[in-house]
């Protein structure tokens, strides 16, 4: 019921933005009766705009496409520390690949290869992550904002220290554009569905978690923006509850075909008596 219920939310919610959309969108007058065409409204993409392009360092994803026969290479390096007062572990996660290709209007392809994962503490362990492919859809866009889908497969390549060994899904709805000057907005709406292996040899047992999450960002400098942004997960697995989480980012694109980040991020939600954050930084690069 409860898997149903976020399903239905989910889609109510893009339905009811994506009429909006359309509503707003008032239709052109011809040339006959003008006597001129009417110019198209601007992209609110760009085609070399990092800045408004990048899925980095966020816990959500950009509703912008990369434009086709071109393609982003994002690359970062993180390091999350996990403390209960007495003890504190550590995992090191680089280069974070994601290769994003343009490869027909409005649509790319999501490329998330294995990353390298070290952790230090009582039990120092080393392997790689899962591997993943997706595809992300631009709709379209209304003014200054922009709306589309993702999604994405997960499968179960990773080492075993690094990974449960079954596959999972992500999608999600994305929307964001300018509120006021030099301030915008990027909110996701999405879910994960993940399999957990049953307690004491039981059948596996499926979750679906709902996983929303809300930027707000500024201009501070030129070609620098500075973000806040709150995720949510509702859940890890069979009996656990939701977790919060704050981020904290800046980033700057040094060239029309280069951005770098930094970030800070904190789990506000305490779990099992511990606390979790984490630093990172990373680049972009548009080729």
């Amino acid at each position: 019921m409860f898997r149903h219920a976020i399903f239905l939310a989910f889609a109510g919610v893009v339905l009811a933005v994506s009429l909006a959309a359309a509503a707003s969108a008032s239709p052109a007058p011809s040339p006959a009766a003008t006597g001129a065409a009417t110019a198209a409204p601007a992209d609110p993409c760009g085609d070399t705009d990092l800045l408004g392009t990048t899925d980095r360092p966020t816990f959500g994803t950009n509703p912008c496409v990369v434009k086709p026969q071109a393609a982003i290479v994002e690359l970062g390096y993180r390091n999350t520390t996990t403390s209960n007062g007495a003890n504190s572990a550590r995992v090191a996660g680089y280069p974070l690949n994601r290769y994003r290709i343009g490869f027909a209007p409005h649509l790319e392809l999501i490329l998330d290869l294995p990353t390298d994962l070290v952790t230090s503490g009582a039990t120092p362990r080393s392997g790689d992550s899962n591997l993943g492919t997706g595809l992300k859809y631009e709709i379209g866009y209304f003014g200054s904002f922009v709306h589309g889908f993702a999604a994405e497969a997960v499968y179960p390549t990773g080492s075993t220290a690094f990974s449960n060994g079954f596959p999972s899904f992500n999608g999600s709805y994305q929307i964001g554009g300018t509120i006021a000057r030099n301030l915008g907005f990027n909110l996701t709406l999405g879910f994960n569905s993940f399999s957990s292996t049953g307690p004491a040899g039981g059948k596996n047992v499926a979750t679906t978690a709902f996983a929303p999450t809300l930027i707000v960002g500024g201009v501070i400098a030129p070609a620098t923006k500075l973000n806040v942004e709150i995720a949510n997960s509702s859940s890890n697995g069979p009996g656990s509850s939701g977790q919060y989480f704050a981020n904290v980012f800046a980033q700057h694109q040094v060239s029309k075909g280069l951005l770098i980040d930094a970030e800070a991020e904190q789990r506000l939600t305490v779990v099992h008596g511990a606390h979790q954050h984490y630093v990172g930084a990373g680049l972009a690069i548009r080729i």
